[in-house]
């Protein structure tokens, strides 16, 4: 690879209110270091060495968003409590003091279990949900969401974004990729539904991430960026495909971007 091509690498990026002074992001990577959900001086520290040696854009692991069962695994850090959201400020504190950008990944894993030992024998404090209670195509798990449920779920979602904003953060990314609950809405093996928030097509079953992103939107006002995570495949299905032609992917994903999205994180899982 030449040189004019890495050099792009190295040119700042701006979009609304974020300015980077390059474009190398990290991405978000589960590390369950934060005991009974609160990041502490070492999730604190472990970000202000990426900044410090030059990360554009630092996103976090991912954090849970205030409904009981968002994650699965008791070291998975929070987003929501008094304690976790201290624990958090010192985090975006200790990044802006290595002039470091961060934003956190906000997340709701839906019915899927934990991937590691021990935390696979933990029980959340409220029941697993998902869109039709399945974590799979034909593979219950948990319950699914009533009305009420979605719009509390939805509720949580706006109340994290706002705090991200108020503590600091200089963007946020809404996990909707990977099989989790975003994603279990999107997919037609998980999303059974026969309310608004089912559907034959894709467009039909994007409602429910369109609200929550609607909802981020209006609590965060127009200026701040907001970062979507997107994935084809599954954690449960690596080779499931949610849309096999340009114009299904227009579907699924310009309502999304015209509810308030403005960047699009691909995962593509290989290149």
């Amino acid at each position: 690879m030449n040189s004019p091509q890495l050099d792009a690498l190295f040119q700042p990026f701006q979009i609304k209110s974020l300015t980077l002074k390059n474009r190398i992001v990290m991405a978000p990577m589960t590390r369950s270091f934060s005991p009974d959900g609160v990041p502490g001086d070492d999730v604190a520290a472990y970000y202000r060495r990426r900044a410090e040696n030059d990360v554009g854009l630092i996103l976090s692991e991912g954090t849970a968003i205030n409904r009981p069962a968002a994650k699965n695994d008791p070291k998975v850090p929070d987003f929501h409590g008094e304690a976790a959201l201290a624990g958090w400020k010192k985090v975006i504190d200790s990044v802006h003091a290595a002039h470091g950008k961060m934003g956190p990944q906000l997340w709701h894993v839906g019915s899927v279990p934990a991937m590691m030992e021990p935390a696979s024998n933990w029980v959340p404090p409220g029941p697993v949900e998902s869109p039709s209670g399945l974590v799979a195509p034909n593979t219950p798990r948990g319950e699914a969401m009533s009305d009420a449920a979605i719009a509390d779920t939805t509720a949580a979602y706006a109340r994290a974004a706002a705090d991200a904003q108020r503590l600091g953060f200089d963007t946020f990314e809404i996990h909707g990729a990977h099989g989790y609950l975003l994603d279990q809405f999107f997919w037609s093996g998980t999303n059974k539904r026969s309310d608004g928030f089912g559907g034959a097509t894709l467009k039909e079953r994007s409602r429910f991430a369109v609200e929550v992103v609607k909802s981020m939107r209006a609590a965060v006002g127009p200026d701040y960026p907001i970062i979507l995570r997107l994935s084809q495949w599954k954690q449960q299905d690596y080779a499931a495909r949610l849309s096999a032609s340009p114009d299904a992917m227009a579907d699924w994903l310009l309502p999304l971007v015209e509810a308030g999205v403005d960047v699009l994180h691909c995962s593509q899982r290989r290149f």
